[in-house]
């Protein structure tokens, strides 16, 4: 096997990762090349484990920031032991570079694989595990196999009002085709967090996230028309392998009264199904979230829709000199509380 770390990938590289990641089960859209610049200003290194024949067998995006590296949901490969090859791989490579400390969260569900793969690197590699909502990702989960009036079945009996309001004040879900559509759906998605007062993409991120996925065939917009033929809301969704993933959502929040959301999500579902895909992935469950969060009223939103629990493989915290975690974590608190102080001073100004 040979391991290769590329800070740009030539033609040749770019045609072979497009081909593997659109064969493997799982690959989330922070993978995609191109996709985490939409976001991120990080610097980012690519990863490539190939066979003998040059095959490509695994691969990642890391994101590189002062003396530490991330992996979100790498690396890609389904093979297990090519996993911890790749692991071992990455970590030596940074150790290397004299960096301090790497974080590497895993798109894989836990389960005997999971384990073993954790079994084999804790043997390899010193990893620590932290239990909170940053180092342990679970969600909500559908599996498509299931008929649609099975699925329906499981649905909250709220949830079931809901949609059936929503279908009955005449509102009407369609894929977004245009530039302009997209466009409401960003004035929607703005005017909700304003609204809510919650961190928000900027048009910009929107609009750019929205044009990749449907230019790559990576995701769509689902959209809410009203009677009017008003946006009231809309729903991004990425296609991840054997999974659609429910992205980002908005509504009106000046149309409350109507479960636009609600409904968005069921025709979701059901266009998942139609397609295929073997489970709808609601991405996030935050298991530590209190009544008084926002984000509670989200879990309930979603866990409406029926489903069950999966959790993903714990991020790996790896040091790569002594204390490398901790050097990671005491210079981040150091970043935030200069940028906080940066603040108080503009505002005072």
């Amino acid at each position: 096997m040979k391991a290769v770390f590329k800070y740009a990938l030539d033609n040749n590289d770019r045609l072979a990762v497009e081909k593997f990641t659109g064969e493997v089960d799982y690959c989330a859209i922070e993978q995609q090349i191109g996709f985490p610049e939409l976001l991120y200003s990080s610097r980012i290194t690519y990863f490539l484990l190939r066979d003998d024949a040059d095959c490509l067998k695994s691969y990642c995006q890391i994101n590189e920031n002062f003396k530490s590296a991330h992996i979100w949901f790498g690396p890609v490969c389904d093979d297990p032991d090519l996993t911890i090859e790749s692991v071992r791989r990455i970590v030596e490579y940074y150790k290397n570079k004299h960096f301090w400390y790497i974080g590497i969260q895993p798109y894989r569900k836990t389960g005997y694989e999971a384990d073993y793969i954790e079994y084999n690197l804790s043997s390899k590699i010193k990893i620590d595990y932290i239990i909170d909502n940053e180092n342990t990702k679970s969600s909500l989960e559908i599996n498509l196999s299931e008929s649609i009036e099975e699925i329906w079945g499981k649905f909250s009996k709220g949830h079931k009002s809901a949609i059936k309001k929503a279908k009955k004040s005449g509102i009407i879900v369609q894929a977004a085709s245009s530039a302009s559509e997209v466009s409401s759906f960003q004035q929607v998605y703005q005017g909700m967090c304003i609204s809510r007062n919650i961190r928000a993409h900027t048009p910009t991120e929107i609009e750019g996230i929205v044009s990749y996925l449907t230019s790559h065939n990576l995701g769509s917009l689902l959209l809410a028309y009203g009677p009017e033929n008003v946006i009231l809301g809309g729903a991004v969704f990425a296609y991840q392998g054997v999974s659609v993933r429910y992205l980002l959502s908005a509504s009106d929040p000046y149309r409350r009264d109507l479960p636009i959301s609600h409904l968005i999500v069921y025709e979701a579902i059901e266009r998942a199904k139609m397609q295929q895909f073997k489970y709808f992935d609601f991405w996030g469950y935050n298991h530590f979230a209190l009544p008084s969060d926002q984000i509670y009223l989200v879990n309930r939103f979603k866990h409406g829709f029926g489903g069950y629990f999966t959790f993903m493989m714990k991020k790996m915290n790896i040091s790569l000199i002594t204390n490398g975690f901790l050097f990671y974590r005491l210079y981040n608190r150091a970043k935030k509380g200069l940028t906080l102080l940066k603040n108080i001073h503009r505002q005072k100004n």
